[in-house]
Formats: C-alpha cells, structure tokens, sequence
C-alpha cells in the first residue's frame, strides 16, 4: 500500500506542478573548476540528492551547478525516469524531490526538502563554496 501511495504521490505531483515534459536538455557548456571541486566534495561527504526526471525544482538544482551536477549524481525516485530507484527512495521515506540526504551514519540522517541553495549545501556537508575565478 505504502508503494502504491509513493507512486501515485510522485505521479500525481508532477502533473499538478505541470512537469509533463520530459528530461530537459541541457545545452553543452564549460565546466567550472571551482563547481566541480564543489559536487566532487559534495559526492565525498555522502551528501545525496533523492529527485524526479519530472520535477521542476529538481531540474532548477541541476541547473544550479551545470554540468557539475554530473559528480554529484542523483538517485531517480519516478519509476519511468532512467534507471529509477523506487525501491531506495521508499527505503529512505523520500516524500518529495528534491530531497537531500546526508548520510552520516547516525541513525537518522539528516534530510533537507526542496530546492537547496549552494549556501545551503555548503552548510549542510560542510564543503567551501566555490570561487569565482
């Protein structure tokens, strides 16, 4: 039931929110030392961002750190999205996306909705901001 209720909610969100289209292409861009470095530190404090291939604000968060997003990854939580894994974010009680979760191996991880600024995500995994060079 629990499954049946994770799936609905996902899919029903993303239509309410008006996020049909599928993945956005994301045009070919430079990649940012400094931003790397940034996701690369991210990655390393097991800081993970739980998202939807049909989420607007997943989408504005990839946006945020350009073609770094690809250090940090995503866990996919709709199952039509590539390599979906439902299963995880049902473990993890993942209730809306983006959601991040810092995996410090306590017993409750700590976990951040919606949309995070890089101030945010700095604060959270303890990693310096990027500078502008």
């Amino acid at each position: 039931m629990k499954k049946l209720f994770f799936l609905f909610f996902i899919l029903s969100t993303s239509i309410l929110l008006g996020c049909t289209s599928s993945q956005t292409e994301v045009k070919e861009i430079q990649s940012d030392p400094a931003m790397d470095a940034f996701a690369q530190c991210i990655k390393d404090s097991n800081l993970k961002m739980y998202g939807s291939f049909r989420c607007s604000y997943c989408q504005k968060q990839r946006i945020l750190f350009g073609p770094s997003f690809e250090i940090i990854g995503e866990i996919e939580c709709h199952p039509q999205g590539e390599n979906p894994q439902t299963e995880l974010c049902l473990q993890m009680d993942v209730a809306k996306t983006p959601t991040w979760i810092l995996e410090d191996g306590s017993e409750e991880p700590q976990r951040f909705e919606g949309f995070q600024k890089l101030e945010k995500l700095s604060e959270i995994s303890g990693c310096p901001l990027p500078q502008d060079g």
